[in-house]
């Protein structure tokens, strides 16, 4: 009972970030963590903010596009967190840093993901709901949720 209390006050008093799923193959052993959520440095902030930072974050690719948005617009905002995303052909799971650029009224980019092994576009997947998927070491559809090994992380 007073782990529980601990417990309680702890994720009361400090800002979670977000959870670590485990996933393991019941065929070859192969384990793989995929995190959803907003980390530590990467949250949602303006444009501005994140460029005067002097931090880069994302890919060269997305920092280079993100430069050039805020000088084709202003009072721009990035949404950034990490997703789960799944290939709709291979079945393979891959977790990815989603980022959204925004002004007041429109989305003016969204991160798009491709498969590695095919090319098909990922497509975003609700892993609290997802029992199993194709494993990328054996390829069997063995690659399973572990849920003693979910995690809060901040």
């Amino acid at each position: 009972m007073k782990i529980n209390a601990f417990l309680s006050i702890f994720i009361c008093n400090c800002k979670i970030m977000g959870q670590s799923y485990t996933y393991r193959c019941e065929y070859c052993g192969y384990e793989e963590h995929f995190n959803e959520g907003h980390g530590f440095l990467i949250h949602s902030q303006p444009l501005e903010q994140y460029l005067n930072s002097g931090i880069k974050l994302f890919h060269y690719k997305i920092h280079r596009l993100l430069i050039k948005l805020a000088k084709q617009y202003d009072g721009l905002f990035i949404q950034a967190g990490f997703k789960v995303y799944k290939c709709p052909k291979c079945k393979l799971l891959y977790d990815k840093i989603e980022v959204r650029v925004y002004n007041e009224k429109k989305v003016i980019h969204k991160s798009d993901f491709r498969c590695s092994v095919c090319g098909k576009r990922l497509k975003l997947t609700n892993i609290h709901r997802l029992k199993n998927a194709i494993c990328p070491v054996c390829h069997n559809k063995t690659f399973k949720i572990e849920y003693e090994n979910f995690k809060l992380w901040a």
